[in-house]
């Protein structure tokens, strides 16, 4: 991961909007001889065709950029000349313009960064709010993220001096070819097998043992990763002053301090040290690839596999995603010249509700290029979606496992998301002295908005639920053996014309045969006894009368599954079912489809499979049905509800609406003769009249049932809640 943390988390002096200062603030400095510090450096940079400058204080190996204004006044301060005399002469050359009050904000920023030493005596209330600040700061610091926690270990400088020239035969064009040559191998081994490397899925993945393997790996990856940001900085001039360890989700992943890239003039220097991890990463996934084909099954393969998903698969989701602010984020801010784009996209979001909405008006601007403008307006929302998807998908997978784990953060999240602006908004209005003599209008304003977003909350939306289902025909349609018994003769070809009663195939059964003869023969036997025991004996009579009862109506029984065993035509129609030869020989069992009797205009049905968790909504809401079909997904067929199973069940009606078939229900990996759904589903029959064919048959469709309108607030809360239920199995 690139950590170029120091330099993102300097101030922005380019754009950083203030209110302005008191008046008096600049006579108390226009006096003052104020000289830059001797062991801060400047450097120059141009984005857009707009000069900054970056300050970098080697004491502290921190780095600022500044505004040319900023450093056009540094660059005066020698100790001797007082400011005003500085202003006066720059002002004069055109270097410099503004008011009393830019000034002073400027003088006082350069202060706040101690980039300055102006002889000024301390202002004790100012050190102390500053010191209590920072307190609270570091104090609060693991409860804002808990999952992340930074110590610095040592200096790399004098391991990179010797590593370095080991190294440069890296940045050779041949290596490239190389790089180029090695992914996209493993990019074609791993869709040969990609069914054996998605075995077991994210579940495998979390498991306690699979676990301990990671917590070994991904520090030694995450060390690799680094000295490859750590190689390029140095190659190129710049030095890495600090390696240490951060803890990310409680794993121990090391981290360097490349923010001297910084500095390169040119941003593609700056990008390939943005980079280079990635590159590291995808080269031993790629690597990786290759031991695992070719290893058996055991540590070795494991090891292999949980470096080609950390290296690979994270870093598409993290250090690959600008929208995180990983490698990928650096990469893109150095390639479009927009520094701090997640900070500064947020503040002007920020200046955007407190100009137009609060009502800051000209006392509150954002200084911005218009197309840099466009990328905040893009970076921020699409970010915090993304970071917010991210983190509730872990909690949930981590809920699954380690339920007390994966609910604080997804609790924390769900802070964060929408606790915390509250917080942060509230405390502005109340507090922020740049509202002086405003505040009343301004938390009008406030309240105004939070009643519009209370008022969208419950605004009632279209509530609907989709599921998929397969185009059935009608139950009369069926054929269906009466008796089980294997097929040994088609009577009928598939597509003929029948008639009611005939003949349609015959199915054999010795067990039943031999039940009959059985049966057969212990009536006869019972029928002497009975004799018998009327001459002798009445009541032994009534009781052997009551065997041959029972004897008898187990021999009717008998008879009629021997009949059935003669499947014949319940009405006129064309007989389908399938080819002959195949069928010869199979065992049908008792309610068994043995073929359809298609008639002409019968109208098939859709057998839809609806989430438990859905069904009572659909059985006491329903408004109405709308289909749509595979075959022409265009067109809209309404229908209605003919049947509802009474209660869940985990057999779909055809597996094409399995994940395995394409749908969206999925089945437990328990490999049975009839599979069963993870979650149960309700099974719903839907009539329509139009649209359909015969050749439809075994179609996927698409169903809507319309339920109305709901309150959007209810319909989230709905999906959390189902996604719980069916998550969780409560």
């Amino acid at each position: 991961m690139s950590d170029m943390l120091a330099a993102e988390h300097g101030r922005d002096m380019m754009s950083s909007p203030m209110a302005p200062a008191q008046p008096s603030r600049w006579e108390t400095l226009s006096g003052l001889k104020p000289m830059v510090r001797s062991d801060i450096s400047f450097f120059r940079h141009v984005y857009h065709n707009v000069a900054a400058y970056i300050a970098h204080d080697r004491l502290s190996n921190r780095y600022h950029r500044l505004t040319t204004a900023a450093h056009a006044l540094l660059r005066r301060m020698d100790g001797v000349t007082p400011l005003a005399d500085i202003r006066r002469d720059l002002e004069k050359k055109g270097e410099i313009e503004g008011d009393d009050a830019d000034f002073a904000q400027i003088v006082d920023q350069l202060k706040s960064l101690e980039l300055i030493r102006t002889g000024e005596a301390p202002n004790t209330q100012v050190l102390e709010t500053r010191i209590v600040k920072a307190r609270r700061a570091k104090q609060i610091a693991p409860f804002k993220n808990p999952l992340y926690v930074r110590i610095p270990l040592f200096d790399l400088t004098r391991v990179l001096d010797h590593l370095e020239p080991a190294m440069r035969w890296v940045f050779s064009p041949i290596t490239a070819f190389l790089f180029i040559l090695l992914l996209g191998s493993a990019i074609v081994m791993a869709g040969v097998h990609w069914e054996g490397l998605t075995e077991g899925g994210l579940d495998q993945f979390i498991s306690a043992e699979n676990l301990m393997i990671v917590w070994f790996v991904y520090p030694v990856l995450k060390l690799v990763h680094e000295f490859g940001h750590a190689v390029v900085v140095r190659h190129y001039g710049g030095n890495v002053r600090e390696l240490g360890l951060m803890f990310l989700l409680f794993v121990p992943v090391p981290y360097v301090d490349a923010s001297s890239s910084i500095t390169f003039r040119s941003k593609w220097h700056r990008a390939f040290v943005d980079g280079a991890g990635i590159l590291v990463e995808l080269s031993m996934a790629s690597i990786a690839m290759f031991v695992w084909v070719a290893a058996e099954p055991g540590v070795v393969r494991s090891v292999a596999h949980n470096v080609m998903i950390i290296s690979g698969v994270s870093t598409l989701l993290f250090n690959g995603n600008p929208l995180q602010r990983f490698d990928s984020y650096y990469l893109l801010c150095d390639l479009i010249e927009i520094p701090n784009l997640a900070l500064k996209s947020t503040k002007y979001y920020s200046y955007l509700i407190k100009r137009y909405i609060i009502g800051l008006d000209r006392e509150y601007e954002f200084d911005a290029l218009p197309s840099e403008r466009r990328w905040f307006l893009f970076y921020a929302p699409f970010s915090f979606a993304y970071r917010s998807m991210i983190l509730v998908t872990i909690a949930i997978h981590l809920a699954e496992r380690y339920f007390f784990v994966g609910a604080l953060l997804g609790c924390w999240t769900v802070f964060n998301m929408f606790a915390m602006p509250v917080i942060k908004g509230s405390g502005f209005l109340l507090t922020s002295p740049t509202l002086q003599g405003k505040r009343r209008r301004s938390i009008i304003r406030g309240l105004m908005l939070a009643g519009v977003l209370i008022a969208l909350a419950f605004m009632p939306v279209p509530d609907r639920i989709v599921s998929q289902g397969v185009v059935w025909l009608p139950d009369d349609a069926a054929v269906r053996a009466r008796s089980s018994g294997f097929i040994t003769e088609i009577h009928q070809q598939s597509g003929a014309q029948v008639k009611k009663g005939d003949l349609l195939m015959t199915l054999s059964n010795d067990q039943l045969i031999t039940d009959h003869r059985k049966v057969t023969a212990e009536i006869e036997a019972l029928k002497l006894q009975l004799d018998a025991d009327n001459a002798t004996d009445q009541v032994a009579a009534s009781i052997t009368r009551q065997r041959l009862a029972n004897a008898q109506e187990r021999l009717s029984r008998t008879t009629r599954d021997i009949e059935a065993l003669s499947i014949r035509a319940s009405h006129d129609g064309v007989f389908e079912a399938g080819v002959s030869n195949d069928l010869i020989g199979r065992f049908l069992p008792r309610g068994g489809e043995a073929g359809y009797l298609l008639e002409p205009g019968m109208t098939p049905v859709i057998k839809v499979a609806v989430p438990a968790v859905d069904g009572d909504l659909v059985q006491d809401h329903l408004r109405g049905v709308e289909l749509r079909f595979a075959g022409h997904f265009g067109d809209v067929v309404p229908g209605t509800i003919k049947s509802w199973s009474p209660t869940a069940t985990l057999q779909l009606p055809s597996p094409v609406l399995s994940l395995e078939g394409g749908g969206p229900f999925a089945l437990k990996p328990e490999a049975n003769q009839r599979p069963e759904l993870v979650n149960p589903v309700f099974i719903a029959t839907v009539a329509c009249c139009e649209g359909l064919a015969p050749e439809n048959y075994g179609d996927r469709a698409h169903v809507r049932f319309d339920l109305g309108w709901e309150p959007a607030a209810v319909l989230v809360y709905r999906v959390v809640r189902r996604n719980f239920l069916k998550r969780f199995e409560v």
